[in-house]
């Protein structure tokens, strides 16, 4: 009985140490894991914090570029955070480390995380229609002023815009005119009755108090693309070119653009541009037709004489895609317009009020606007169908209007193009202000 005892008793006695080293054992494993845990969770949210401090930075000031390195969090954490600007494009990497205890995961006992983010800057093709002003700014050809400039520029019931619209002052709307994105500006709507109601659609609603700037840059970089593009050695510069495209990526060119008598040829529109821009100085360019591929067409006005009247657009009938961006989403077929001052429609007096013009680009006017020629004479000539966007400095004209509706010029239906979202015509206009569009974690 007594060996029994004292055999039971060894037995109890190591199954209870064993037992009690097993429970210190997992209890420091548990301790070490949630150590290493609580390590890696602060780790990660350190990187979170310094690449949103980063976000912070760009996006709020987009002349930022610093970096922000060991910045320390609490008694055992850092980050830091670096930022890379190339061209239109920048990278914010931030990378965090956290104390914990040193294991075979982390001999150096510090956890480590990074998050890495990127911008672009906005493209004024992503908008639908933007204005720096929503007043008449019409400039006649010989610099004198429209009948109706200074006064306000109103969207009447028949308007619609589809993609964002914005303006840095405020718009006026009459009557219904419709709206299928969100509406931006510094300053709230002005509204009036149309044919008694006063209601503008906002499907996506309104925010005002926004600002979006407009930076003399990007410009100035587009003109010196568009005179180092040039693939012809023929005189673009200080003349009215035309520039007439054709579905089979060809184009013809007429310098000056209704005699051509120092050109009158057709080339592809690769020889055309070695960058995707063509440009002229001091003169007009005049297009039309079909294009095939993707082309920014520019006009910049020239420094003395008739030049500072130059560098319009003249759009001389219907301007689309070979591969209809509007019925294929993935179509390869891209065009800007920009002109230094005004992107006109050529009056044509044999439209009726069931006449459809057709344009497929994005149109950017950077001291004038886009607008019908001669919009007040009298002559109701249907409507404006275009797919791409329009930014421009004072919000054009295209037509009058009276308390019972449209009495002369044009409607304009303006849709988005979607592919703007997140690609553009070469070289074409942005803002100084960042997007982001990716964010990763680790």
């Amino acid at each position: 009985m007594g060996k029994a005892t004292i055999v039971y008793i060894v037995g109890l006695s190591l199954l209870v140490s064993y037992g009690l080293r097993n429970i210190n054992a997992n209890t420091l494993a548990s301790s070490d894991t949630f150590q290493q845990y609580y390590g890696s969770m602060m780790s990660h949210n350190l990187a979170i914090t310094g690449a949103n401090i980063g976000t912070q930075l760009l996006t709020r000031n987009p002349a930022y570029a610093g970096d922000l390195v060991n910045q320390q969090f609490g008694p055992g954490g850092w980050f830091d955070m670096r930022l890379t600007k190339v061209g239109d494009e920048a990278t914010i990497i931030a990378t965090s480390r956290y104390a914990t205890a040193v294991s075979r995961e982390y001999p150096d006992g510090y956890v480590r995380d990074s998050v890495i983010a990127s911008f672009q800057r906005i493209s004024f093709c992503e908008y639908g229609w933007f204005t720096d002003g929503e007043q008449n700014g019409y400039l006649q050809p010989d610099g004198s002023h429209g009948p109706h400039f200074g006064a306000s520029d109103w969207k009447i019931t028949g308007d619609s815009v589809f993609g964002r619209a914005h303006t840095n002052k405020q718009f006026n709307f009459a009557g219904t005119p419709y709206f299928q994105d969100k509406v931006t500006a510094l300053h709230p709507a002005t509204l009036m009755a149309l044919n008694g109601v006063m209601q503008p659609v906002y499907n996506s609603g309104y925010q005002w108090g926004v600002t979006v700037s407009r930076p003399v840059t990007s410009i100035a970089t587009l003109k010196t693309m568009a005179i180092a593009g040039k693939g012809l050695n023929i005189p673009l510069d200080n003349n009215d070119v035309g520039l007439e495209f054709h579905a089979d990526g060809n184009v013809h060119l007429k310098v000056p653009f209704n005699t051509g008598a120092l050109a009158d040829t057709t080339v592809p529109l690769t020889g055309l541009t070695i960058n995707g821009v063509v440009g002229v100085v001091g003169g007009d360019l005049h297009v039309r037709g079909t294009y095939h591929g993707q082309v920014t067409m520019c006009a910049f006005k020239g420094t003395w004489g008739t030049g500072l009247n130059k560098g319009n657009i003249w759009i001389e009938g219907n301007m689309v895609a070979a591969d209809n961006p509007r019925v294929n989403a993935s179509s390869p077929d891209m065009a800007g317009m920009v002109a230094e001052r005004m992107v006109y429609i050529k009056r044509e007096d044999t439209r009726t009020s069931s006449s459809v013009l057709t344009i497929d680009a994005a149109i950017y006017a950077h001291e004038g606007e886009f607008a019908a020629e001669r919009y007040w004479e009298p002559g109701i000539h249907g409507r404006v169908s275009l797919f791409g966007g329009v930014t421009q400095a004072t919000a054009g004209p295209m037509g009058v209007f009276s308390s019972g509706g449209l009495i002369s010029g044009f409607h304009y239906s303006i849709r988005h193009d979607p592919r703007f979202l997140s690609a553009q015509p070469p070289a074409f206009p942005s803002s100084d202000k960042y997007k982001l569009v990716t964010w990763w974690e680790n």
